[in-house]
């Protein structure tokens, strides 16, 4: 859990020193956005990747329950507070789900990626 934590931190200090003379320039009215982005998909990140470290090694349907019912809750949960920041007028539309978007996609590789890496040193058992 430890290198997945860091692998984000390091990607958003990648992300930080590419985006700053952009935000300088014109994203300086969005740091709410940009913030409130960022704290979604990480935590939407961190959850789903505990989710499956702490199914590996239990039974197959318990796996795809954990997987696949932690993924739809975590997506009814991740757009119900989307929709909520954006009616209540807390954030813009736009500029968040532009953020959003690109802070979910990198987060997601990098769960995906800290999986594969993870997986092969669990053992795992199958149940036929």
């Amino acid at each position: 859990m430890f290198s997945f934590l860091k692998k984000i931190f390091f990607s958003a200090l990648l992300l930080i020193t590419i985006g700053i003379f952009p935000y300088l320039s014109f994203g300086q009215d969005f740091h709410f956005e940009i913030a409130c982005a960022f704290l979604v998909s990480f935590i939407n990140a961190v959850v789903g990747y505990y989710l499956v470290l702490i199914s590996i090694n239990k039974s197959e349907v318990e796996f795809y329950k954990f997987v696949y019912g932690g993924m739809m809750v975590r997506m009814v949960v991740v757009f119900g507070f989307s929709i909520y920041m954006i009616t209540s007028d807390f954030v813009l539309m736009i500029p968040y789900m532009l953020f959003f978007i690109l802070f979910y996609v990198l987060h997601q590789w990098i769960e995906i990626f800290g999986w594969l890496k993870e997986l092969p040193k669990q053992k795992i058992q199958f149940n036929s």
